[in-house]
């Protein structure tokens, strides 16, 4: 397999350097993610144009240069897909249901197109030098623009009280977007300055924390822990990082049987609401979330139950429960249980086999070394695996099967192990 470590010409412009406009295209529509407001029709975004020709471009490239082209994650995606079609399909849903479908095959030929990274290292290192400089200087903007009270660019309205959904649209998607970077930030060790990055570091915890969004800080606070540990395996060695992870284990299980028993979760809700406005919209509403969470698994669990494996079709759930006269009416807020009401059996299979996919690729990249063109790119990409776990969690009180940025990551993933799998064949 030969890889070319400088760009590669796509269509032959010579206006540009190279005629390489795909490199160019996905470092700019990498730092148009987090840009979703104001949305366009079908909640479409500015990034969704520059989704749309990367994937033109690379599929010109990949076809002039003659290039095999993988499909990761193709058999869960593909199960999904057909599951939710099938269920569209039997329910009679409507035809709107089809744009779901849409998201889901353009998310994934995105990944596709970003896992053509393992024929050219300089895709890789566009993709992540725009995502590690975008959420630094884009946390910075947020960060200032909220100490200045200017809710025209953190997006601040009376829906959301004191938490800041920045340019996302939702508080809880930008704290996400904005874990994920710190996480990316940290595996690439860009800035490559440790002054800078630590600086970065600091802006883009700021940025989480005026989300207000209790699901970011726990995915935060699982992601450091396995960055603990995983790190400590991969610097000394499996002794080290078992020892790092029975230190955890025994710490948390202390915390859960003495010092949680003896906390009185209400008080502290009661002083979060009447201290500062921050916590009042986030700390003090903990409680409420987790019950209106739980009303929304029990009512979906009974939905499941009252229908059948097929399922109700793509984001059927808020209508089918106003349907059968549901009294709490919301979507799912849970990829787990969505996909399982919406895309039955078939689409919860495929949900299995992406997840099962995504996993192996992580353990790749934690107990792999890259090819030394990557490994340049990627200094940690252990960390960059944390990332998997953290979104599997968040999966579990948010819909991020069609956040723009999972599936940028799940690209990236793709390409390093492709990477790894084509040294291991040269070497052979």
């Amino acid at each position: 397999m030969t890889r070319t470590t400088e760009p590669v010409g796509i269509v032959g412009w010579p206006g540009l350097p190279r005629g390489d406009m795909l490199v160019a295209m996905m470092g700019l529509t990498t730092c148009l993610l987090p840009f979703l407001r104001p949305a366009g029709p079908g909640n479409t975004g500015i990034a969704d144009a520059g989704i749309v020709l990367c994937i033109v471009l690379g599929l010109l490239w990949a076809g002039r240069e003659h290039l095999p082209i993988r499909l990761p994650y193709a058999a869960g995606v593909g199960g999904m897909m057909l599951g939710g079609a099938f269920a569209a399909y039997i329910s009679v849903a409507p035809a709107a249901t089809g744009l779901v479908l849409i998201q889901d095959l353009l998310l994934f030929l995105w990944g596709m197109t970003l896992a053509l990274g393992r024929h050219n290292p300089a895709i890789v290192r566009a993709v992540t030098v725009a995502w590690c400089r975008t959420a630094a200087v884009y946390s910075g903007v947020m960060v200032l623009a909220y100490l200045a009270g200017i809710n025209a660019i953190t997006g601040v309205t009376a829906l959301n009280g004191v938490r800041a959904p920045y340019t996302f649209g939702d508080p809880n998607l930008a704290g996400n977007y904005l874990v994920v970077s710190l996480f990316v930030i940290a595996a690439c060790k860009h800035p490559r300055s440790p002054g800078v990055r630590r600086i970065a570091y600091v802006l883009v915890l700021i940025a989480i924390g005026f989300t207000g969004s209790n699901g970011a800080m726990l995915t935060l606070m699982i992601g450091v822990l396995l960055s603990v540990v995983v790190t400590a395996y991969r610097r000394r060695g499996a002794v080290a990082g078992v020892a790092v992870l029975a230190s955890a284990a025994l710490l948390g299980g202390l915390i859960a049987g003495f010092v949680m028993p003896r906390v009185d979760l209400t008080s502290l809700r009661e002083q979060a609401a009447g201290s500062i406005p921050l916590l009042r919209d986030s700390v003090a509403r903990s409680g409420s979330s987790s019950s209106e969470r739980a009303t929304i698994v029990s009512e979906g669990a009974n939905l499941y139950l009252q229908g059948d494996a097929a399922g109700y079709g793509p984001a059927r759930t808020k209508a089918t429960l106003e349907a059968t006269q549901a009294p709490y009416v919301k979507e799912a807020h849970n990829d787990y249980l969505a996909t399982l009401l919406e895309r039955g059996v078939i689409g919860a299979i495929g949900l299995l086999l992406f997840g099962v996919a995504m996993f192996a690729r992580c353990l790749r990249l934690v107990f792999g070394n890259l090819p030394k063109a990557y490994a340049e790119l990627v200094p940690r990409p252990w960390l960059l695996a944390i990332i998997g776990p953290v979104m599997a969690t968040a999966a579990g009180f948010y819909e991020v099967l069609h956040f723009r940025h999972l599936w940028t990551w799940l690209g990236l993933v793709a390409a390093l192990v492709l990477a790894m799998q084509d040294q291991r064949e040269e070497t052979s």
